[in-house]
């Protein structure tokens, strides 16, 4: 894969290079700083929590553990590294850069902030209007900065991120690739009963990753658990491999910065909550087939409530007609979250519900707060789709309370509930024939 990147990661750089400069003469700053951050400590401690870099310093270049260093971008000129590479007795000292994209950057090692000061003297010349891109804004303008984040440049970045460059959508590829062999590993794990932290041990090995590497905390959950939308925990104890059991895992991991976010679900010896998995996975696909150039993702997400209403039919967990639980909009009580969100840098990746250059949101409709993205798709964007159901009785409570408690099927959703619920959940690139990360990974 190196060799792939390497190959693809010049025209990555001369893009985002069109881009900054394009945003810099509209905001009228003529060079950005970008500041790849600080570790920080624990409160009243002297223990840092793990490091995760800017998002925008890790666009520019695959470095994504390194506190300290700064990108400089000037119009017309090469981009340029100031590099940390100090003396550190307390941890392994950082090595000084390497890769296929330190050509494109001149690169200035500095074991500390004086020595930054000192080489950023050098590019004087651009320094009337600058700009700092970065969380600590008093480190700006110790560094003569006084204009941190300026939302009109944000904007205009934060709009460009949304599409990828091959370079992006190759790294996309091939954390699916990592992603997928922790995903095999960790069924295999659940089919010979290992416990759910046990499960989790066997993605973290078959993925080779540290938890504190993963783009986000692995989701594993069994039977109820698997309804838990963010359920944040790994139980130490074992199956009872005599009763059928379920399991959902969502879970990625990264490459150069960029992440995976998949979801899959298992059973092991019940047959209705296979035949679930199995409805869901078709539901899904077609709405993955329709994830084309010029379509809107909150149609997208209706669509999928109609598809999630058949279900909630199919599987006789609500009652009544279909234009009375259309008009309840039952199917929120079971699928209450967002049909996906943006992918890149971050999981959930920026301006999502961003309509324009200048920031203009179209935040989501009111019957479905919880959507992340609201934009018409473009080509090269990539995006998750995830839809999933649930029994989650505090929000089957609400409908209940709202007077419908007569569509809810209370005996097939007793059945559903120690199984919990399903979730499928793939990355998806924006194509007149989209493409499934997922899929081309395995």
């Amino acid at each position: 894969m190196a060799s792939l990147f390497a190959t693809l990661y010049p025209n990555h750089l001369e893009r985002l290079t069109d881009i900054a400069e394009k945003a810099m003469h509209a905001e009228q700053c003529d060079s950005i700083l970008i500041h790849s951050g600080t570790p920080k400590l624990h409160f009243l401690d002297d223990y840092h929590s793990p490091f995760k870099a800017n998002p925008h310093f890790v666009w520019w270049l695959p470095v994504t553990q390194s506190p300290h260093c700064y990108v400089l971008i000037q119009e017309g000129q090469k981009p340029v590294l100031f590099y940390h590479l100090a003396d550190d007795f307390w941890h392994v000292p950082p090595q000084p850069p390497q890769g296929f994209w330190c050509d494109s950057f001149d690169i200035h090692c500095c074991a500390n902030l004086a020595e930054v000061k000192q080489k950023l003297s050098q590019y004087r010349s651009t320094s009337t209007h600058r700009v700092w891109i970065g969380e600590d804004t008093k480190l700006a303008k110790e560094l003569g900065i006084n204009t941190a984040n300026p939302e009109g440049l944000m904007h205009r970045l934060h709009y460009a991120r949304a599409v990828k460059s091959q370079y992006e959508i190759a790294c996309l590829t091939q954390a699916n690739v990592i992603a997928l062999a922790g995903h095999t590993a960790a069924e295999q794990a659940f089919m010979a009963g290992k416990s759910e932290f046990e499960t989790q041990l066997a993605y973290l090995a078959a993925v080779q990753l540290d938890p504190v590497e993963m783009p986000y905390r692995n989701i594993i959950g069994f039977g109820a658990h698997s309804a838990v939308l963010h359920y944040q925990h790994y139980d130490h104890s074992p199956q009872n491999m005599q009763q059928p059991q379920s399991f959902l895992i969502d879970a990625g991991a990264p490459c150069n910065g960029y992440a995976s976010d998949i979801t899959r679900c298992h059973s092991r010896g019940s047959p209705f909550y296979q035949s679930l998995i199995d409805a869901m996975t078709k539901a899904q696909l077609s709405v993955c087939a329709m994830v084309k150039p010029g379509v809107n993702f909150a149609d997208l997400h209706h669509q999928m409530h109609s598809l999630v209403l058949d279900l909630l039919i199919e599987f006789k967990l609500v009652n009544g007609s279909r234009d009375e639980l259309a008009a309840s909009r039952i199917s929120s009580a079971f699928f209450p979250h967002g049909l996906g969100h943006l992918l890149g840098i971050q999981v959930h990746d920026i301006g999502g519900w961003q309509q324009d250059q200048v920031g203009t949101m179209l935040h989501p409709p009111k019957d479905h707060p919880f959507l992340r993205c609201t934009k018409v798709l473009e080509k090269d964007m990539v995006v998750t789709i995830e839809p999933g159901l649930y029994v989650i009785d505090s929000l089957l409570q609400k409908w209940r309370d709202n007077g419908f408690g007569h569509l809810l099927n209370n005996l097939a959703i007793d059945q559903l509930r120690p199984l919990g619920g399903v979730r499928v959940e793939d990355n998806v690139v924006v194509a007149e024939q989209p493409i499934s990360l997922f899929n081309l990974a395995s």
